[in-house]
Formats: structure tokens, sequence, C-alpha cells
């Protein structure tokens, strides 16, 4: 077997957290320093990162057949962990919503793990049934398979993190070949539920609108915006120097969360805004050409979906600071403060780092979609399965 380490993927995210760490402190230290410990954030951060490397590490050299063998237990530990977070005495809330489980200081969101452990699930289901994606009864078992977490996740509220998880569901069907019929049938059913939750509750309308006029509701839903908007106009192309933002001192509320990217903007300026963009970019080309790589299709569903999970994450945390999208709590991968997606993360890292030191020379064949893409090589042979139902 060709083992091989990824450094290309290892040098690009250690640069993010990096930058993460630095911006985290500067975004913080002044607010934590009313509280009497300026490096409040930055501490919890470190343990983070830490505790994210060594799972990151563990599991880059854990063999992937570890993690089909496995899978169903991450899955019902998730799915544990979510309904925990209904429950008093364990749940903590924040801002309206009850989407952490712990104790004391010690808080974990048991749906950034569940994100990785439905694509977990679904790429060892798709590889078993590989060249049966165009049967219906295939499909709609794959679709089942996130259900009980999107459930979970919905009524916490969140959701962002519903909507993602359906979305790279969606994302790992299309890379294993579902025929267009079906994937606008999905994506029919998946666009009417998603109307219909947003117009289910005030405050996701009320963010639609902000996001259409954000001056209409400067003082309201459309006051992070603005205030974003101000930042990185007062940050130019090279900054106002860092830690010199005041947005992150009167305007912009908990800014080492999601709008880090605005004091990133003010501080250092759009030019270097613009590299750490870049760095996303490079993340992504390395997903991708650890997903051509992958010794089997379990491996090339998993690494594109999870390159697809930070890409994603990253553009539309990028787009709201920006005000290109509605607003959403989402954090910047490797960058904003937040335990549980750093850990998160930092282990699916190790996901890809582990498909890619047990990559192939050859590519993996794949279906319609991204034939050109993904498959340079001839069909390879798989074990028959029954189709689920038939």
């Amino acid at each position: 077997m060709n083992r091989s380490i990824d450094f290309w993927l290892i040098a690009v995210t250690a640069m993010l957290t990096v930058i993460g760490l630095v911006m985290v402190y500067s975004a913080s230290a002044v607010v934590a320093a009313e509280h009497g410990d300026e490096m409040r954030f930055l501490t919890r951060q470190l343990i983070a990162v830490a505790g994210g490397l060594v799972l990151c590490g563990v599991t880059a050299f854990t063999p992937t057949g570890v993690l089909r063998r496995y899978r169903h237990g991450i899955y019902a530990a998730c799915v544990l962990g979510l309904i925990l977070t209904y429950i008093p005495g364990i749940q903590h809330k924040a801002n309206g919503a009850a989407r952490w489980i712990g104790f004391g200081s010690l808080h974990l969101q048991p749906s950034e793990f569940a994100k990785i452990a439905v694509l977990i699930t679904m790429a060892h289901f798709l590889d078993r049934f590989r060249g049966k994606i165009g049967n219906w009864r295939v499909i709609a078992t794959a679709a089942i398979i996130p259900v009980p977490v999107m459930f979970g996740t919905i009524f916490q509220p969140d959701f962002g993190t519903t909507a993602i998880i359906g979305g790279l569901a969606a994302i790992m069907l299309f890379v294993a070949g579902m025929r267009p019929h079906h994937m606008l049938a999905i994506g029919g059913v998946g666009s009417i539920g998603a109307v219909g939750l947003v117009m289910s509750a005030q405050y996701r309308m009320d963010r639609i609108t902000s996001f259409t006029d954000p001056w209409a509701s400067q003082q309201a839903e459309g006051y992070h915006t603005i205030q974003s908007w101000v930042a990185m106009h007062s940050g130019g192309l090279w900054g106002q120097g860092l830690g010199n933002s005041m947005a992150k001192l009167h305007f912009l509320p908990e800014p080492w969360t999601d709008y880090i990217a605005a004091v990133i903007a003010e501080e250092l300026g759009l030019v270097r805004l613009g590299i750490v963009i870049i760095l996303f970019g490079i993340f992504v080309w390395r997903g991708l050409v650890i997903a051509r790589r992958a010794r089997d299709a379990f491996g090339m569903f998993l690494a594109a979906t999870l390159t697809a999970m930070i890409g994603f994450e990253a553009f539309f945390n990028l787009a709201v600071v920006m005000g290109m999208v509605p607003p959403k709590g989402l954090v910047l991968p490797f960058i904003s403060y937040g335990s549980s997606a750093m850990l998160a993360n930092l282990w699916a890292v190790g996901v890809l780092l582990s498909i890619a030191a047990e990559g192939n020379e050859e590519d993996v064949t794949v279906g319609w979609p991204l034939r050109g893409v993904f498959s340079t090589s001839g069909p390879r042979t798989a074990t028959p399965h029954t189709v689920p139902g038939a």
C-alpha cells in the first residue's frame, strides 16, 4: 500500500490555525480584560487546538477501515449527544438556543461532530452499493441516514447546521453519481422543506428581509452586516494594524466568533484577508486531490464531502460578513473562536490525512457527474450487494 503524508494539507491547516489564534486574541483581549483575564478566550482556544491536534494525529494514523468498522458507534454517540442537548441540567443554552452539553465552563456542541458521523456512515453505504446509485431504493435509504441528526438539530433550534447536513448529504449523492432527475427531485423536496422552515419562524424571515435591505433594520437584524461593512471599509487594502480595530471595541458583539473576518479586514486589510481566502482555496485543492487519489470509493466520497464541508463553511461565513448571503451563525473554520468547531474540523483533517496515506497513484472511477474530475482509470471490480428493499 502506498502510504504518504500530505504536507500541503498539514501546512495550510497549520497556517489557518495560527492566524486564528492570533486573531482570536486580538479580537477578544480587550473585552476579556474587563473580566480580569485578557487571555481568557485565547487560552480556551489553545486547549481546543491541543485537543484537536491529538484527535487529528490519532485519526491520521488510524486506517480508514476502523472508521468503517465503528461507524454505527460514532453515529449513535453523536445522536445521543444531540438528545442530551434537550435534557435540563446537561444542556447549555446561549442566545436562545440549546446546542451544547456540558458542565461548568466545559461545553461541547454535538452537531459539529454529527456532521462528520453522517458523512462516514453515508460514504460506507454508498460504497457498498456502488454502481446502484441509479436505483431509487438506494437513494431513499441513503437519504434517510442524515434524517435523525437533522431532526436533532432543527429543534435546538439550529437551522443552519440542519441545512448544512442536508446539503452535504446531497453533495455526496452527487459525487456518487446520482442521476439528474433524482437530483432534481431531492433538490425540489429540500427546497420546499427549507422554505417551510424559514417561514415557520419570524426571526428567520427577519434575517431574509434584513439581507435584502440591512439599513431598514440597522438597529436590529441588519446591525451586524452594516458594522461589518464599516469595519472592512475602514481597513482598506493594508489595514489599521494588528490590534487597532474599532469595530471589535464598540460595534460588533463577540467579534472573535462569526464576524472575526471583519476584524481581520479592518486590522490587516483586504490584501491579507485575500491571503486567508487563498489558503482556504489551497485547502480545497488538496482535499480534492486526496479524493481523486483515494484507495477506494469510500475514501473518495468521504474526502470530497469533508472538503466541501470546510470549503462551503468558509465561503458562507465570509459571504455573511460581506453581506452576500443572509446572516447565519457559522464560524470561519480554524480561525473563529469555538472549541467544538475546532475539534471537529481538526478531526476532519485527520480523516483526510488518513485517506491520503492510503491513497493510490491511480484515480478512483466515479459516476457521471465528476467522471472528468475524479476518474482517469478504468472501472474496478466491486463486490455486488443487494439493493435495499429489492
